[in-house]
């Protein structure tokens, strides 16, 4: 059975190149750090073809990967570039609806290229990333084969649903990371799984040998309006000066948060790594007193399912996807958005309590995350989809 992933980024250029840093050469051979790496090769375990689908303004083809995952881009037409010259510059995102006008703008520049895709690879079932988007709208009755949507951190909040029911009922089915989004899915008429992001408990554990110190860390996206990482350095600046955070990863706002840090004297005590490896990330994980993340907005994310797996003492925001996995006092803490003085506190109670919240923590992800579990029911559901689709529609090919 073969799937193809359509990753939610209106170019490959922009997301990873301009916010990730990333080029053709280095995403293909050594990128591995998002959900649909973690995605695809957990689908090959269970014997589904995953390759990834990117719009592109200049990359084109089908590239293989060291680690069995096909890449393809999908070149956008060429009015696309001077559409946004013009759009993005002046126009763009002043309101919920230019926003939604420009997914699907930027849509319709890539579904020729979409659909020849889908027939060369001979695609059984498309899998969108966030069914939130105008992108999702246009293109669940766009091609003809099952499609699904998936929750990997959207709003449904601000944002246009003019079109949602009609979208939402065409879907093969919407995978949601919480409870709660998944009853909103149904509202809107869609049908529902809960399928939460997972870790990999065999390469993701506690080391009891290595020695934890006064360090926060956190492992994100340096794009600050949904990462939030300047709550986290005033944070700092309300500790103890033994006290040091490392931030790992990249991304657009690392000039404003070093400027940040220098303002408030931390430079000293506030270190940015970039962009590390896997391997490299686990070593942090281990070592580090608190693991912190106070986004405005995530899904369960891996970063915090990682470091709880590795038996850190983690502080979370109080969102929705992180109430979903931490129950606060108990597997670490949760404290609210924007409140860098108790950010600041719950970093101090975690570190004072991080024997029994890491244990804690580890048993939940070991528990409830496994991804050897979450993944084979996900390529269980793609299948059932895939054959129902077929069932309604005989002349499908069957898988």
């Amino acid at each position: 059975m073969n799937v193809a992933m359509l990753l939610s980024c209106s170019s490959f250029e922009g997301f990873f190149g301009w916010v990730q840093g990333q080029s053709r050469k280095s995403y293909l051979e050594s990128y591995r750090n998002d959900w649909a790496w973690y995605y695809a090769r957990g689908l090959l375990e269970n014997r589904i073809n995953p390759t990834l689908y990117i719009p592109a303004l200049r990359e084109a083809g089908k590239y293989q990967t060291d680690v069995g995952v096909a890449v393809r881009f999908l070149p956008l037409d060429r009015w696309y570039g001077l559409f946004e010259q013009v759009w993005l510059k002046r126009l763009s995102r002043t309101t919920r609806w230019s926003l939604y006008a420009e997914e699907r703008i930027n849509t319709v520049a890539f579904m020729r290229s979409l659909r020849e895709a889908l027939a060369e690879d001979e695609i059984d079932l498309l899998y969108i990333q966030e069914y939130w988007s105008g992108r999702f709208d246009h293109i669940v009755h766009a091609v003809s084969l099952p499609v699904v949507g998936a929750d990997h951190g959207g709003l449904s909040n601000g944002v246009v649903k003019l079109f949602k029911h009609r979208a939402l009922e065409g879907a093969a089915v919407c995978y949601g990371q919480t409870e709660d989004e998944c009853r909103i899915i149904e509202r809107y008429g869609g049908r529902s799984r809960f399928q939460p992001n997972g870790c990999d408990v065999s390469q993701f554990f506690p080391d009891p040998a290595v020695p934890r110190g006064k360090t926060i860390l956190t492992v994100t996206r340096l794009t600050n309006r949904q990462k939030r990482t300047s709550d986290l350095i005033r944070a700092v600046a309300e500790l103890p000066e033994e006290w040091s955070l490392d931030i790992v990863g990249t991304g657009p706002d690392r000039p404003m948060l070093e400027t940040l840090a220098a303002s408030l004297n931390l430079s000293s005590r506030v270190r940015f790594h970039g962009f590390i490896d896997r391997t490299e990330v686990r070593d942090f994980f281990r070592r580090c007193g608190v693991y912190a993340m106070p986004s405005a907005n995530e899904a369960v994310a891996l970063a915090a399912l990682e470091a709880m797996a590795c038996g850190a003492a983690v502080v979370l925001s109080q969102i929705r996807a992180f109430e979903q996995l931490v129950t606060d006092g108990i597997n670490g803490r949760l404290v609210p958005v924007g409140d860098a003085k108790s950010l600041a506190a719950g970093i101090v109670n975690a570190w004072e309590r991080r024997e029994a919240l890491g244990r804690a923590a580890s048993e939940t992800v070991r528990a409830r995350y496994d991804t050897r579990i979450l993944y084979s029911q996900l390529a269980e559901s793609l299948r059932d989809s895939v054959h129902r689709d077929g069932a309604n529609r005989p002349g499908r090919r069957q898988t």
